[in-house]
């Protein structure tokens, strides 16, 4: 499986991980092998490493990941989590496992890999996406209506008051 992000000196950084096992079935993951692993989220085409990691033990460290209410809260919000890894040679120190995480970090720039990324900053960076797309959806509609109004003769200055009686007469939506 090939995976690129962009990294901010605006070249495209590829990397080719060994296997992939949806969140789902953490339970199947690796116990023996030191592992960087990545963590992805894909929703459509678009799949975005989300976060990285260093352990010797791989499927302990998904039963109790310090990540795991947020891979499961962007799962549930439809989003396809998964788990990649590469396999490190054997006799990796744990710092050195430690230094290639952090290259890999580094080059990715991981959203939840920054400590200020917990479940309420994911909680609401979903919620401006709803509502920026309500708004749109606003938009959207007044525009056509404009439009009609237009098409129907209506003056500016008629188009104006009716768009003011209809902002007046929308009710409050709670999000």
């Amino acid at each position: 499986m090939t995976f690129t992000n962009d990294c901010p000196c605006g070249r495209s950084q590829i990397f080719t991980a060994l296997e992939e096992m949806a969140l789902t079935n953490s339970h199947l993951l690796p116990e023996t092998k030191k592992v960087v692993y990545f963590v992805t989220a894909m929703q459509g085409e678009s799949k975005k490493i989300i976060y990285i990691g260093f352990t010797p033990n791989l499927r302990r460290k998904f039963k109790d990941h310090n990540r795991k209410m947020e891979f499961e809260f962007l799962d549930r919000m439809g989003y396809q989590i998964n788990i990649s890894w590469i396999v490190l040679p054997d006799g990796t120190r744990e710092k050195q496992g430690q230094v290639i995480q952090g290259h890999y970090v580094r080059a990715f720039e991981p959203k939840l890999n920054i400590h200020q990324n917990t479940l309420a900053a994911v909680q609401a960076e979903e919620s401006k996406k709803r509502i920026e797309n309500l708004e749109q959806c606003k938009y959207d509609s007044l525009k056509k209506q404009v439009e009609n109004w237009e098409q129907s003769g209506d003056g500016k200055d008629t188009i104006i008051k009716k768009i003011w009686e209809a902002g007046r007469e929308r009710p409050m939506v709670n999000i």
